[in-house]
């Protein structure tokens, strides 16, 4: 049987934009790599002045662009639920970690990625979907918890994805408007400095496949059009994706390069 990774994250493009170099590289190396999505993101851009799609399609437009957008990075399967956007904090908690048990158990990860405490750069559906999410993977370990849901199971490994210090030091000096978004969140991004970090994925080999996936997301041309300037302008800081280590040992160091490191047979 192949190990398999999951990642468990609020919207449509997170995936992609955020973890789809990691997600990449480790379908290329035989891993069978599963995305749930919480929410279908129709509060998210519907194109430039909303001419791509109309407003009320833009939820399952996302949500095919998610699954071709799996389909690029190679993905075993992509599964979207219907969650609000901007609103996942406020919906009953047990509703939303039952259906991530139920999904836990029928894909059975060895590598678990979810959003960081911070969310990424502080947006409150990343916070409450990696909140969620933690509950959901330690529940799901046990064994007389609702059985019905499935045979309990126990990942080996979890983390959580951060954005870096420098990549958010050299966004907001690049673009000055990410940086006053940010200010208004009422959390703010947590300094992921090097020695915080649990792991760090080089994805320099797998950018050109990133960014084709990423151009699946095309009711997102803003964010695309953002995501190109920066890259042009500083395409080190994309060689990288990072992240904390949740768990067996929580925290920093030692710093890892293989989110499977130990776990491979033979």
């Amino acid at each position: 049987m192949p190990l398999r990774l999951a990642t468990i994250l609020a919207h449509p493009d997170d995936e992609t934009f955020g973890t789809g170099g990691t997600l990449i590289r480790y379908a290329r190396e035989g891993i069978e790599v599963h995305s749930l999505c919480l929410t279908e993101g129709e509060k998210g851009w519907a194109g430039i002045d909303d001419h791509i799609v109309p407003r009320e399609l833009v939820g399952p437009t996302r949500a095919k662009e998610l699954a071709e957008a799996g389909r690029r990075m190679g993905l075993a399967s992509v599964t979207c639920l219907r969650y609000p956007d901007s609103g996942l904090a406020d919906v009953n908690e047990e509703w939303v970690v039952r259906d991530i048990v139920r999904w836990l158990r029928r894909v059975r990860p060895e590598v678990v990625i979810i959003w960081g405490p911070d969310g990424g750069y502080g947006h409150p559906d990343h916070i409450a979907a990696g909140e969620r999410a933690l509950t959901a993977i330690e529940l799901s370990g046990v064994q007389r918890h609702e059985p019905e849901l499935g045979a309990h199971w126990h990942a080996k490994r979890c983390y959580r994805f951060v954005a870096g210090a420098e990549l958010i030091d050299r966004l907001s000096s690049l673009m000055p408007a990410f940086a006053e978004y940010m200010e208004t969140l009422d959390v703010k991004p947590q300094r992921w400095t090097r020695d915080r970090l649990g792991a760090v994925i080089d994805v320099g080999d797998v950018l050109d496949a990133k960014v084709h996936a990423m151009e699946a997301h095309q009711t997102q041309a803003p964010d695309l059009a953002m995501w190109a300037t920066a890259r042009a302008k500083l395409p080190e800081i994309f060689r990288e994706e990072t992240f904390t280590r949740e768990y067996p040992e929580p925290g920093g160091a030692p710093l890892e390069s293989d989110l499977f490191a130990g776990l491979r047979g033979g």
